[in-house]
Formats: structure tokens, C-alpha cells, sequence
């Protein structure tokens, strides 16, 4: 089976698509013929990784630009000039299944070039409940894959034209079993919030929260444009207890979960799943997080689930989180979100498709 994946952001930056891209598609090149294709130039090892550079500035946020509604924002129009270079592959190449993962316009055009060569479109609900996710189920793929039950509900909802499969993102526990802590400088026990540094993940309540918890400290990982205004926060309210740090690589990210003592993150609860959360639980950290469908499927137990919009609960309960000993508890629960049990679904269901 000869699968292409299009990540646009691959190679540049390391988000739940993209480290979900390179797991998947590392271990489906061991039986299967897979390439992805990326603007970003850092490859996936043992992946036929094919760089179609777009001259683009990193960062640029324009997720608030109104031209993002039609999908004609800057990084929308990077991402189509991107997709069109990747025809002469397809073309060239006849892959059985296209799988991309950037929606907007990507999808409208590949919908029409994979119909008009018999071939099959598999996307995934990478963005979340919204309409992002609708406009990928408008296009009427071959299949839908949500990445978690809420969203699975809303996309069976959303279409009664489109199969729907609920598979979630994974995490791989033998990397981070053998990963060492990473030496910090903030004073001990540690909470531990990685993210985009974007509205949807709510930083914000978290830094509040722990303005309440002094015998701790945070440490935000990640990147996006609320940087500059969430450290201003976070150094205010918290002062040397607060840690800002930008640009890890997801391979060094997982020592920084080995020394933390708790993992939190307030996210909305539209946020599509959030593999964050199942590599903390890897960890064996304790999660402190949003209470919702999602959250209660992921963390089940291992943790302590609120409504972050009240401070002061959410701050009792990264208190008494941080007392609990949930190590086996939450490595149990990770367990079920194995990479490599979540590929032999993903291969079932694409070998099913041709």
C-alpha cells in the first residue's frame, strides 16, 4: 500500500499533528510504502520525508485575520501553494490512500484530484470541534478518523455522507521509559504545562491557579503568539517560580516531563485530544485538567478533573494532586494509547479503503 501524508508544518514545528504524523508514519513504512511531505526541512528518520519548500516566516500568526475565514490568510495561502506542488507526486506516483492533515484548501483540492484519479482521501479531525472539522466533512472525504469520543459524536452528528472511525493519537512509552530527567532551574515540585501558546489552551488560568499554590512551581512549554503576554503574566504573578521556555524539539521534550512533578493543562474542550496529556501520563505524572468528555476518556482517574474558569478550585486541586500518588495509576492509563496498537488500526482501516 503506497500512502502519502501532507503536513505542512512538519520539520518546523512539533505539535500533537505533527509528532502524529512521524509516529504513524514510522511504523507503517515497516510493511507499507509511505512518504510525507513537509515545508519543513528537519526528515523523519526512517521515513522517505520529501522537503517542498514555500518560502514562509516562522512565526507568523494570523489566526485572527478575517481572511482566515476564507481561508485565504497567510499560512492558509503558504499551505495551498504547498499542496499544489505535491500534485506532480501524486500524479507521478498513483499513492492508494492521501491522508493531509492542514485542511482549508488542501482538502478542497486533493478532494478533487483523488476523485478524479480513483484514489482515497483519509483525513483526520485534527483541528477539533468546530468549523474547521465541518469544512473537512463538507468535502466528503473517503474517511473520517476523530481523535476522540466528543469528537467522534459531533462528526457522526455533522455527517450522515462520511464514515466515521474514532482513532486517538498515542504516545510511546519505551522512548520515554528510557528518557532522563532534565535539570531545571526552578525550585521543586514542578507542574508542568506544554502547549501552543494560543487563546484555545488557556495558559492564562493556569498561571492564576498557581499564584495560589507556593509551594510550587511552573514551568509553560511551547510556542504561539501569546508568548510575550504570558510570560509578562506568569513573572508577575509568580516571579522565580515561573519558567517560560520556547523552541524544544519533542525529542527533548520528554525528559522536561521526567522532572516535573505534575502535568496541567486548562484547555477549552474543543480542542480535538491533545497528546500532551497521554505523554504526561507516560511520565506517570498526576493531570490536573479541564473536566469534559475528552479529558474523563484520556485521564480516567489519573488525575484531578475542573471548571480552570474557577481559580481558586483549580488551585486546590493541583494542591492535591501534587500530595497523590498516581505513578503506576497514570502509566496504566498511557498504556492504552500505545503507538503501536493504534497503527494496526490505522492499517486495518486504510487496507480496508483500497
Amino acid at each position: 500500500m503506497k500512502i502519502a501524508w501532507l503536513s505542512f508544518y512538519s520539520g518546523k514545528i512539533d505539535r500533537g499533528v505533527e509528532v502524529a504524523t512521524a509516529a504513524l508514519a514510522t511504523r507503517l513504512s515497516q510493511k507499507h510504502e509511505v512518504s510525507v511531505f513537509q515545508a519543513g526541512s528537519a526528515a523523519i528518520p526512517g521515513v522517505n520525508t520529501i522537503q517542498l519548500p514555500v518560502e514562509t516566516k516562522w512565526p507568523s500568526d494570523t489566526s485572527q485575520s478575517w481572511w482566515r475565514f476564507f481561508y485565504l490568510d497567510y499560512y492558509s495561502r503558504k499551505i495551498s501553494k504547498f499542496t499544489l506542488k505535491f500534485l506532480p507526486f501524486l500524479f507521478k506516483y498513483q499513492y492508494d490512500v492521501v491522508i493531509p492533515t492542514n485542511g482549508g484548501w488542501q482538502i478542497v483540492i486533493l478532494r478533487l484530484i483523488t476523485w478524479l484519479l480513483k484514489k482515497k482521501l483519509v483525513v483526520a479531525g485534527n483541528a477539533g470541534i468546530g468549523r474547521d472539522d465541518a469544512w473537512q466533512l463538507l468535502w466528503r472525504p473517503d474517511h473520517y478518523i476523530a481523535i476522540s469520543p466528543q469528537g467522534y459524536e459531533w462528526a457522526t452528528r455533522k455527517s450522515s455522507q462520511v464514515a466515521i472511525t474514532y482513532i486517538p493519537y498515542g504516545v510511546d512509552m519505551e522512548k520515554i521509559a528510557k528518557a532522563k530527567p532534565q535539570l531545571i532551574s526552578l525550585t521543586k515540585p514542578i507542574v508542568l504545562c506544554v502547549a501552543a501558546f494560543i487563546p484555545l489552551k488557556r495558559i492564562d488560568l493556569l498561571i492564576r491557579a498557581m499564584e495560589k499554590v507556593p509551594e510550587a512551581s511552573l514551568l509553560v512549554i511551547g510556542n504561539g503568539p501569546e508568548e510575550q503576554s504570558l510570560r509578562k503574566l506568569g513573572e508577575k504573578l509568580l516571579g522565580k517560580r515561573f519558567l517560560l521556555l520556547t523552541n524544544i524539539r519533542h525529542e527533548e521534550l520528554i525528559s522536561y516531563y521526567k522532572a516535573a512533578a505534575l502535568f496541567s493543562l486548562p484547555s477549552k474542550s474543543s480542542e480535538a485530544f491533545g497528546i500532551v496529556y497521554v505523554e504526561a501520563l507516560a511520565a506517570g505524572l498526576p493531570v490536573v485538567a479541564t473536566r469534559d468528555k475528552n479529558r474523563t476518556a484520556i485521564i480516567d482517574g489519573a488525575g484531578i478533573l475542573v471548571e480552570p474558569e474557577d481559580i481558586t478550585a483549580y488551585a486546590e486541586a493541583i494542591k492535591q494532586a501534587l500530595k497523590s500518588d498516581l505513578k503506576e495509576q497514570a502509566q496504566t492509563q498511557a498504556r492504552k494509547y500505545s503507538w503501536d496498537g493504534i497503527t494496526k488500526q490505522y492499517a486495518q482501516l486504510l487496507q480496508k479503503l483500497i
